[in-house]
């Protein structure tokens, strides 16, 4: 199936290099080729020792082809420069999509060569709307379209629950087998935390930074106390704190910031942790929740990827312990307030307090039942997998 960014990679590539970076297995090369089909492109990757040769003798013996595929190119030492190079000489005239994880994002993050030379796409797993809508147009994409909807998208039930036990990532999803989704998720924290780590960053201690790894699961949802992992671990509160941002970076999970713009007493530090696999929280109320945090962090990420705004998503919480599980914003100013509850559809108290101090912004609680719709108290009740549907 025809992954949610197809589309903005043939746009974007007329005119400039496109980076996809995104999780391991996420299915990067897959959309990589989609676009490469029915062109008279090449794939080539920096694993295979035929196309590496290709690839540093590139300029000296040009390939003709005028779209390529540079899968794993982040592991060449000066692969800025030789992008550069191949911009600077192929100009729009050559069309280049690079595929990669954990670099892409540092590669933005930390200044480049690239300036003005390159479009970066995040590509996440799949999500309800994702496999929903995969034949059809796509679903309303802007948040303005998705806050004021008057009726939820359709959605199956089966296929969210099937989202819920396998994770979004393709292999696990398709496959929906206890067995192999345990091997999966093992392997796949194995090579996180020994191959990525090594690779990206000095830690020597993988052991540790595995045990550490081991620790998130059952501390989904919760604001995370850095302090309380490093007395389990052992080890000083910036080691521990430094090997979070190195599994941040490697997709093994995200972080949410408090937002406390304007708002008195609130927390500032403190982050609430998430998983990119949420199939490892075993806790259902986490479980649910972190599902919720990856559909609404896919689509910040693709309504700025693809130039609608500055979107963030944050939490909120205060000293008084009120909580609201997530904030949409647009320039750091709140588009919606947003709390997840299992099935009970008792209002949440903190999100009208929220609303009133924001000015009265639209607030929505979403619950893990399906057929629920309907507004109380200013509060949008609705089924999550529906709502979710109309993201993209």
């Amino acid at each position: 199936m025809a992954r949610y960014l197809l589309k903005a990679v043939s746009e974007f590539v007329q005119n400039k290099f496109v980076l996809i970076s995104g999780p391991r297995q996420v299915g990067k090369t897959t959309l990589a080729k989609k676009w490469l089909e029915n062109k008279s492109g090449l794939y080539l990757n920096w694993d295979i020792p035929s196309d590496r040769e290709i690839l540093l003798n590139f300029f000296k013996t040009p390939v003709p082809a005028n779209s390529l595929v540079l899968d794993e190119i982040h592991k060449y030492a000066r692969w800025k420069t030789w992008l550069k190079g191949l911009f600077d000489r192929g100009g729009k005239q050559l069309q280049v999509v690079v595929t990669g994880s954990a670099r892409l994002d540092l590669f933005q993050r930390g200044g480049d060569s690239l300036l003005g030379r390159y479009e970066l796409l995040r590509l996440h797993p799949f999500s309800i709307g994702e496999l929903t809508h995969s034949n059809l147009p796509p679903p309303p994409a802007t948040p303005e379209e998705w806050v004021s909807l008057n009726k939820a998208s359709p959605a199956k039930r089966s296929v969210w629950e099937q989202l819920k036990r396998r994770s979004g990532f393709p292999e696990p999803f398709f496959k929906d087998n206890d067995l192999h989704q345990k091997r999966w998720s093992l392997r796949r924290r194995q090579i996180l935390t020994q191959e990525e780590i090594r690779d990206l960053t000095d830690i020597r201690n993988l052991s540790l930074v595995e045990h550490l790894a081991l620790l998130l699961p059952e501390r989904v949802g919760s604001v995370l106390s850095v302090n309380a992992l490093r007395e389990e671990l052992q080890v000083a509160h910036d080691t521990a704190k430094a090997w979070l941002e190195a599994l941040e970076r490697i997709y093994y999970c995200f972080m949410l910031s408090p937002y406390s713009r304007k708002l008195s007493r609130s927390l500032k530090k403190e982050k609430k942790l998430y998983l990119w696999d949420w199939s490892q929280v075993t806790d259902p109320a986490a479980r649910f929740e972190n599902i919720v945090a990856s559909h609404l962090l896919k689509a910040v990420h693709a309504w700025t990827d693809l130039g609608y705004g500055d979107y963030g998503l944050y939490y909120w919480r205060d000293k008084e312990k009120r909580e609201v599980d997530f904030i949409i914003t647009e320039s750091l100013k709140p588009v919606v307030l947003i709390e997840c509850k299992s099935s009970k559809e008792t209002l949440s108290p903190h999100l009208t307090y929220l609303s009133k101090k924001l000015g009265n912004i639209p607030q929505i609680q979403l619950l893990d039942k399906p057929a629920v719709d309907y507004v109380k108290g200013n509060i949008r009740i609705v089924s999550a997998e529906s709502y979710l549907a109309a993201l993209p």
